[in-house]
């Protein structure tokens, strides 16, 4: 806690803003991954490329915005852009273009890191926006790349189809894509799903062993104020002229 009010404001106003704006950014760092992922894994068209790089940039803006912004509330500026390092580079190695496989690394590891608070404090919500954002962003993708070939997917609404039932690992194969790119948007949506919904199933087995723990102490609890009770009930039966024995200790019984 610091004396100097604009200072403890401008803390309060960045803690603020880091809680709202935690979900958006792992989201962000998703379609991130997947625009940089995908001219790597297979060879898309030069219009979709440029498409690509077009959403790269405007995702960078938004990661440089907010680095600097919570740099400017920081207390201790230096203090936090060495903490935040990640976020630093996250920003830096879009400008070296012979390092371009780098921003996956580092974007990833940026995702893992705010993904895990995200995760344990929200999880539901954070699957269920992750899910749909997921399947947006791969549903317009496949449409760009599928509408002119000769694969079923010729529609948006197909394309949703596709997303929704490739995501939820259910496919149904009525519609599939056929181009090198709507396979490497496949390849990703799969992987996405399927960590997805693992991260969901593992979160609702972790909720019934602590609804087990917290039946269990309960009734620890319940047996204890039991027992004070019927301790007062004997104490205020006695007469007042009769002495009060100790309490026995635990292990003993009611004769030892």
């Amino acid at each position: 806690m610091t004396d100097d009010p604009d200072i403890e404001r401008r803390r309060q106003v960045a803690e603020r803003i880091e809680r709202a704006t935690r979900l958006p950014m792992v989201l962000l760092s998703i379609v991130f991954l997947v625009v940089v992922a995908i001219p790597e894994v297979v060879e898309v068209p030069p219009d979709v490329d440029e498409m690509l790089e077009g959403v790269n940039w405007l995702i960078w803006a938004i990661f440089a915005f907010e680095l600097g912004l919570m740099t400017y509330l920081a207390p201790n500026r230096w203090r936090y852009l060495r903490e935040h390092w990640i976020d630093v580079l996250t920003v830096l190695v879009p400008f070296l273009r012979s390092l371009r496989m780098l921003r996956i690394v580092v974007v990833s590891v940026r995702l893992w890191t705010e993904a895990r608070v995200l995760i344990y404090q929200r999880t539901f919500s954070t699957v269920a926006m992750t899910s749909v954002i997921s399947a947006l962003s791969a549903a317009t993708l496949m449409y760009v790349v599928e509408r002119n070939g000769d694969g079923p997917i010729q529609t948006y609404p197909d394309a949703l189809w596709w997303a929704a039932a490739t995501i939820t690992t259910v496919g149904y194969g009525d519609v599939f894509p056929k181009t090198p790119a709507g396979r490497g948007i496949a390849f990703l949506l799969m992987l996405i799903g399927i960590s997805v919904f693992g991260v969901l199933t593992a979160r609702v087995a972790a909720l019934f062993v602590e609804a087990s723990d917290e039946d269990h102490h309960s009734k620890k609890l319940d047996e204890v104020l039991a027992r004070l009770d019927r301790l007062e009930r004997e104490f205020a039966s006695r007469p007042a002229s009769q002495p009060t024995p100790p309490l026995p200790r635990q292990g003993e019984g009611a004769g030892g």
